[in-house]
């Protein structure tokens, strides 16, 4: 079966075109851009790719030259936020609505569509309600079209080990506490991305079969099945982080707590300024309205469609090889900033909190002239303001290895020109021996240029 895959450079789109071709299947992806590895993907007999801009294919005629010899669609398009006004309408409700329409006219078959549970015309959130629009779109191009097999898919939390929300739930579990909004009273109930794409897969096999689809609801018409794709079992935000450490088999207890309605809207605010923050004002909404069950369904229509397999429990998910880059996705910003401080308050002290004096006598017994002592010592406080500076507004991988040379030159200096300072009893030079450490991990640990 020749398969088009929109939406294949995200999470569910990418792990679908993967299962689709190892299990035979002539799988196409499509996105705004190609991936990197999609030429070799290419030449050895991978996943054929296409270039498309989903959200300019808002007419059938757009749309039928990219349909060509398809015999199915899978449409996995879909955006949390909006990064221009009216995303939601044209990647959401346009642009589907168009790609059903060319869908029948092009005669094919089998549609399945990537939604949401919780979408309603009437739900609280712009998300939902472009979700529901989109929905609705392929309900009425179904109920004119006999031939057209049509389903819309639900999904609850996806768990995958490549995602951006799954890789923030695992750094999460890690912490020794963390404050969530609604963290106890919120319910989810995750489903491992094997399991979905397993369950894509069975109902593009059998999209005929009304037993391998979740009930029909009365007012849809018999060709659309809705199937809400979720986990074996629904459960709290704490406790899917406690399934997520368990998995990593962490013997570190934490702490789990609510976060206060009013300041989870402050953060929402404010992280919703970053363009690439899930936390928004919506998001937040829609994690509280999960506490009257939007976002759980019964998991049987999911189970009999991987044929009595179980569901991958939430407990299972992850594995304890995952617990070292989930640490260290938060440890290192956090070393960053805490040596950026580091070096913003020496700098600052240098200057102006310690008396020059003593400075320079200090420089004049490592060998620096009187004459050149505050010259010397006002370009060290700059180089230290400047490296603080840096680490937070530019951090690159080579300020590292300038931190690591500066640290132990100032260390081997005040070793050989003022060795009495090894004993003073707060230890201003025993302690760089452990930021000598934490330097040399982070320079290679950092991945960046």
């Amino acid at each position: 079966m020749r398969i088009l895959v929109l939406g294949a450079t995200g999470l569910i789109g990418r792990h679908l075109l993967a299962a689709l071709h190892k299990a035979g299947h002539h799988a196409i992806g499509a996105s705004r851009s190609a991936p990197a590895a999609s030429a070799a993907d290419r030449t050895g007999g991978g996943p054929a790719w296409r270039e498309l801009d989903f959200g300019a294919l808002t007419s059938v005629e757009a749309w039928l030259p990219h349909l060509a010899g398809v015999d199915a669609v899978v449409n996995c398009v879909g955006i949390l936020r909006e990064r221009r006004p009216g995303d939601y309408e044209r990647l959401h409700h346009l642009a589907p609505s168009a790609l059903f329409d060319a869908c029948a006219r092009a005669g094919i078959r089998h549609v399945i569509h990537l939604s949401a549970l919780g979408s309603a015309v009437d739900a609280p959130t712009a998300y939902w309600r472009s979700k529901a629009a989109g929905d609705n779109a392929l309900a009425r191009h179904a109920a004119l079209n006999t031939a057209l097999s049509a389903t819309v898919v639900r999904p609850s939390l996806v768990y995958g080990a490549d995602g951006a929300s799954s890789k923030l739930f695992l750094a999460l579990a890690t912490l020794p506490a963390a404050a969530l909004p609604a963290a106890h009273s919120s319910r989810v109930q995750p489903i491992h991305i094997g399991d979905l794409c397993d369950a894509l897969i069975a109902l593009l096999a059998s999209a005929s079969a009304p037993a391998a689809a979740a009930a029909t609801t009365p007012a849809a018409p018999v060709r659309l099945r809705e199937l809400a794709a979720v986990g074996p079992r629904a459960m709290s935000m704490a406790a899917y982080l406690a399934c997520l450490r368990e998995g990593m088999a962490s013997r570190a207890a934490a702490l789990v707590v609510d976060m206060p309605l009013p300041l989870a809207r402050l953060a929402a605010r404010a992280a919703a300024l970053h363009p690439a923050s899930a936390l928004t004002p919506d998001s937040l909404t829609m994690l509280a309205a999960s506490a009257h069950g939007c976002n759980t369904a019964d998991a049987a229509p999911v189970r009999a469609l991987l044929a009595g397999r179980p569901l991958r429990d939430p407990a299972a998910f992850a594995a304890p090889a995952q617990k070292p880059a989930a640490v260290l996705s938060w440890a290192m910003p956090l070393a960053t900033v805490v040596m950026a401080a580091l070096w913003l308050w020496t700098a600052y002290v240098s200057w102006f909190a310690w008396p020059h004096a003593d400075s320079i006598g200090w420089l004049a017994a490592c060998g620096i002239p009187l004459a050149w002592g505050e010259p010397a010592l006002a370009a060290a406080s700059l180089l230290d303001a400047s490296i603080g500076c840096a680490l937070l507004l530019r951090p690159r991988r080579w300020l590292w290895a300038l931190q690591l040379a500066l640290v132990g030159g100032y260390t081997l200096a005040m070793t050989f020109c003022l060795p009495e300072v090894w004993l003073h009893p707060f230890g201003p030079l025993s302690k760089n021996l452990p930021i000598l450490a934490l330097l040399l991990a982070m320079w290679r640990l950092d991945e960046r240029k």
